[in-house]
This record gives C-alpha cells, structure tokens and sequence, in this order.
C-alpha cells in the first residue's frame, strides 16, 4: 500500500479533497502548514507528494482527530536492520486507549521513516506519550542509537503533531 503526502494551505488541501471525494483522503494541520494524506494501492492524483510505502499498520484513519508523525532519518545501511526492528512494534499499539490507527511508513525518495498514530483527540495521545509503551518506542529508537551500528541515524528524530483540518 502506498501513501502520499502533500503539504499546502488548508484551503488549497481542502479543495483538492473535495475534487477526489471517492479517494481515501483526509487532511490535518498545525501551527507551520496542512497536509493531506492519501493511502491507495495506485498511484496518487498529488502533482508532487512525498511518497512511502506502508511496512505495517492498522485502524482507519478516517476516524482521527489528532495525529502524530515522528520522523526518523536512517541511513541506507542502517534501513534493513531499522526495518526488522520498527516492524515488530505493533504490540506497542495493541489496546490504547484512544488510538483508531497507525502506519509505519518506509521512505521512497528521502531517509526518513515515519511513525504516524492516529488519535480520538489530543488528550488520548498526550496520555500515551506518558505510558509505558511510549518509553518502549523511545527506548527502541534509543537502542538503535547507542547500538553497534551508530551510523544508523543520518540525522536527528523529531516529531510533530496535527489535528483533523474539518469542513468550515
């Protein structure tokens, strides 16, 4: 499954998933931009979107109101060994309280992957950021870092967060 993003004004992304309503589409913004998603086993009708491939992941993310995308840089070198590990993750999504999805996105023209989570609200993810199975994310990442291979990482993780851009 392939999934696009592409990044605009809220009402240019709007109006882009008015025009293509039959798509699986759904638009988020924050304080810097918008963006709107598009998951499809074809190719996207963005003119020029940032492409991934989904390695794993489940729920509808039709159903979110707040989302979270945590952007990991991985060396070509360290994409194997990083894929083998972040694919085993899914346990740590298993019964949240609050989560409707998640995606693990592998990068088609750039390094990082991303880790989206798919919220109710902002409160349910804020209470996941304090759990256990947050820390177990952190530390899996951490693990990563201070590992044997150190050159796995070409840069700095971060995350940045979303909320549902709704109908005026």
């Amino acid at each position: 499954m392939n999934f696009y993003i592409a990044f605009g004004t809220p009402d240019f992304l709007k109006k882009l998933q008015n025009k293509h309503k039959t798509k699986n589409m759904n638009a988020f913004f924050n304080n810097e931009t918008a963006m709107l998603l598009h998951e499809t086993t074809k190719k996207s009708v963005f003119a020029a979107p940032r492409k991934y491939e989904i390695i794993t992941g489940s729920g509808d993310i039709s159903h979110a109101n707040f989302a979270s995308f945590t952007y990991v840089p991985v060396s070509d070198e360290g994409k194997p060994l990083f894929e083998s590990q972040i694919s085993n993750m899914s346990m740590l999504f298993q019964n949240v309280s609050g989560l409707v999805a998640y995606r693990v996105l592998r990068p088609i023209k750039s390094d990082s992957f991303v880790i989206t989570t798919f919220w109710e609200n902002a409160s349910s993810y804020s209470d996941w950021s304090h759990s256990i199975a947050f820390e177990q994310l952190e530390q899996l990442i951490e693990k990563n870092k201070a590992g044997l291979n150190t050159t796995i990482f070409s840069g700095p993780v971060y995350t940045k967060t979303y909320y549902l851009l709704e109908d005026e």
